[in-house]
């Protein structure tokens, strides 16, 4: 009896142990991380699971030019990842072009280059993780400026592993440097995307993609609001919906079209320049409180729209 007594005993402390280790990030920041290829990451694990698939998701977020990935530390990612289940990763830029931005006008585009190749690590690097309980069915990639671009085009490479992506005030895939200020650059976002994404192209069939922009920007071009829509829609091979819809945080507003089974999202970000949508007592270098909450916006609409989790799968 003793003997089992002490197996009992400590198969308990295993248990207690494996809680303890699961829980060890969460409802913190942890700061400069080096992982997935990059020297800091910021990686925000939450307390709660996604309500949907199994664990949480993950978000990863690219900084825009000239901004340090100090200022999304108060942009309250945190209160959206608390909120839906999402594990938040905000890397700095490994291979810079000037002023701090991601790269995404120079380079090879492949799965094995530059940041392109880190990104990918450090998705599934979290993703392996197991401490942090990420369901690889639900791994977005979102990005502001010259971040959005990167993500953008990352997700097209990877379509395998970013399930969907978040793209804000970015031009479009393919573009020049000088299509980025206050020009608008004519780019086969569709056909760029598919040769992109080679012989991994038949997970573009269930990939979701919302693009955003600033009512208020005047250094990126409006225009690219559209034509990434319209180009991911037609990656997608989707209509677009006619109804245009509100959609609000408090007082603060965005206008909402959407194409069939929400495979595209097209939103106006009301009274927002060129910064990321924080929400209501964001702050930060090119962060904004003015308009609503961009990353719980993703985080509800990758909820509902999701096309790889098994929804009659839930976390416990």
């Amino acid at each position: 009896m003793g003997k089992i007594k002490h197996i009992v005993q400590a198969l308990r402390l295993g248990l207690l142990l494996a809680v303890v280790t699961c829980n060890t990030y969460a409802g913190s920041w942890q700061k400069d991380v080096a992982i997935g290829g990059f020297d800091r990451v910021h990686i925000y694990t939450p307390d709660t699971l996604s309500p949907i698939g199994r664990g949480r998701s993950l978000l990863v977020v690219l900084h825009g030019c000239v901004q340090p990935i100090d200022a999304y530390l108060t942009a309250n990612l945190d209160i959206a990842a608390e909120e839906f289940g999402m594990v938040v990763a905000v890397p700095e830029a490994v291979h810079k072009a000037g002023y701090n931005c991601w790269s995404y006008w120079e380079g090879t585009k492949s799965r094995s280059s530059g940041d392109y190749k880190n990104l990918i690590d450090l998705a599934n690097t979290l993703s392996g993780d197991t401490s942090r309980d990420i369901d690889r069915d639900q791994v977005y990639i979102a990005g502001l400026s010259s971040g959005a671009v990167f993500a953008n085009t990352t997700a097209c490479i990877a379509p395998d592993v970013f399930a969907g992506m978040g793209i804000s005030a970015g031009p479009s895939i393919g573009t020049s440097a000088t299509g980025a200020i206050r020009n608008c650059e004519t780019a086969d976002v569709a056909n760029r995307c598919r040769r992109y994404a080679d012989r991994y192209d038949r997970y573009l069939n269930s990939q979701i993609a919302s693009v955003a922009h600033g009512t208020g920007d005047s250094v990126v071009d409006r225009c690219y609001n559209t034509q990434n829509s319209e180009g991911m829609a037609e990656v997608y091979g989707i209509e677009r919906l006619p109804d245009t819809k509100t959609f609000g945080n408090g007082n603060r507003t965005a206008s909402e079209t959407l194409w069939r089974d929400g495979r595209v999202s097209m939103l106006w970000l009301n009274d927002v320049d060129h910064t990321w949508s924080g929400g209501e007592g964001a702050s930060g270098n090119y962060i904004s409180d003015a308009g609503v909450n961009y990353a719980r916006y993703l985080g509800q609409y990758f909820i509902d729209n999701n096309k790889r989790v098994n929804r009659d799968v839930v976390s416990e």
